[in-house]
């Protein structure tokens, strides 16, 4: 159920059956020469979509927050950077406002690396004003799943490109394809050079793989797990054995 359709007196009828409210997350920033500036919102909203459809009767899913931390990309043209204390405290007061009005359950709809660190921030606040948190971002949540799918992941690659063309091909410059198979060792690491090591035009993993097919692949995958991962915060089991070995 979205949100922003209710009128107040309906909101309010609803937040006191509905315990979980969806935050999709994103950036708008270049994603390659071939894939939309708001890449990294469409898929979230797909994903929410796709959960609407699902279990709209069990979630709440609130207006979108459309841009993100992305200093890594600024110099890029049409994107647009937020700084890290102005997003923590959006992502905070907008979750915080919907447990004032009766939320037991947070979930960001992620689509953006960078806002990661924010987004965890953000959950430790939220927790703290008395409601449970989680941040779903697909690509790393389900990287394992993807990779069932996919031969790799990368910024504007394979698997982000397959789930664009499967939402809307006509968004995907097919043409401007491109592959760049070099990524940073570890995570968090930063370099003056970092642009134009890892991300030249805008993009790194292989786009030349993606395919609708894949990617329609994906979206259903994710339904899947998105489903599991809300209603396992829904009732609580939220802890899995630690591997030893």
């Amino acid at each position: 159920m979205f949100a922003q359709n209710l009128t107040f007196p309906h909101f309010e009828e609803q937040i006191k059956k509905i315990d979980t409210v969806v935050i999709p997350t994103g950036s708008f920033e270049a994603h390659g020469r071939h894939c939309p500036l708001g890449t990294d919102i469409i898929i979230p909203e797909r994903l929410c979509k796709d959960l609407d459809s699902a279990m709209g009767d069990q979630v709440l899913i609130a207006p979108s927050i459309n841009y993100g931390y992305t200093p890594i990309l600024n110099a890029f043209p049409g994107t647009i950077h937020l700084p890290a204390e102005l997003l923590i405290s959006i992502y905070s007061e907008v979750a915080k406002g919907f447990v004032s009005w009766g939320a037991k359950n947070i979930v960001f709809m992620n689509g953006h690396g960078g806002n990661i660190p924010m987004l965890t921030v953000a959950c430790d606040r939220i927790a703290k004003a008395g409601a449970s948190a989680m941040v779903i971002s697909w690509w790393a949540t389900f990287s394992k799943e993807i990779l069932g799918i996919c031969n790799s992941q990368g910024h504007a690659g394979e698997d982000e490109t397959s789930v664009i063309m499967a939402i809307d091909a006509t968004l995907v410059d097919r043409q401007s394809r491109s592959t760049h198979m070099k990524k940073a060792f570890s995570l968090p690491l930063a370099t003056p050079d970092q642009v134009a090591e890892r991300y030249p035009n805008a993009m790194n993993g292989d786009s030349l793989l993606a395919t609708k097919e894949k990617g329609e692949r994906l979206l259903a995958m994710m339904l899947e797990k998105n489903i599991e991962y809300i209603n396992r915060l829904r009732r609580k089991d939220l802890l899995v054995p630690i591997e030893v070995g």
